[in-house]
């Protein structure tokens, strides 16, 4: 298991749009999904490592689901163990007086997850490849020319690395 990489060129993050044009260009490895799991695979894949059956992982899934909308909208925050928390975060617009402010100010709503210590300290341990070495059928080549730019330790990103 490995997180892809692809390489892509942008301006530095923070750059104004008025210098978006002029401004230099560096490359950064950014992660790339080569497919999403939908909640069947994951209900399928929990099936294969427990006593439950596919229907009844999904069904668990689904209610797990179902618990966290509820407590999250009842104003609740959900800790689930080591695997981290959800909470709800608002995207709000002010207002001129405190006699102004009404819930019409909530613009969005948004569900944040925070991993917990447990799985901070488990993506530490990723490893990488390029997307391009996995085209061409090679997993440890770190892909792209010799010319990469690449310090580290000459393994050019490919797995094993952990640039964090």
């Amino acid at each position: 298991m490995a997180i892809i990489l692809k390489k892509t060129q942008r301006v530095k993050p923070g750059t104004s749009k008025e210098n978006m044009e002029s401004a230099e260009k560096k490359w950064y490895p950014v992660q790339h999904t080569l497919e999403q799991m939908d909640e069947s695979a994951v209900a399928a894949q929990v099936a294969d490592e427990t006593t439950l059956n596919p229907a009844e992982a999904l069904m668990a899934i689904r209610q797990l689901r179902k618990v966290v909308l509820r407590a999250l909208l009842d104003g609740k925050s959900v800790k689930l163990g080591d695997w981290g928390s959800f909470q709800v975060r608002l995207s709000t617009e002010g207002a001129d007086t405190k006699e102004a402010l009404t819930a019409g100010n909530v613009k969005q709503v948004r569900i944040n997850f925070q991993p917990g210590s447990e799985m901070k300290a488990a993506l530490q341990k990723a490893t990488f490849v390029w997307g391009e070495s996995i085209v061409k059928g090679s997993s440890t080549s770190g892909g792209g020319s010799s010319d990469s730019g690449s310090t580290d330790s000459g393994n050019g990103g490919g797995t094993g690395s952990n640039p964090l």
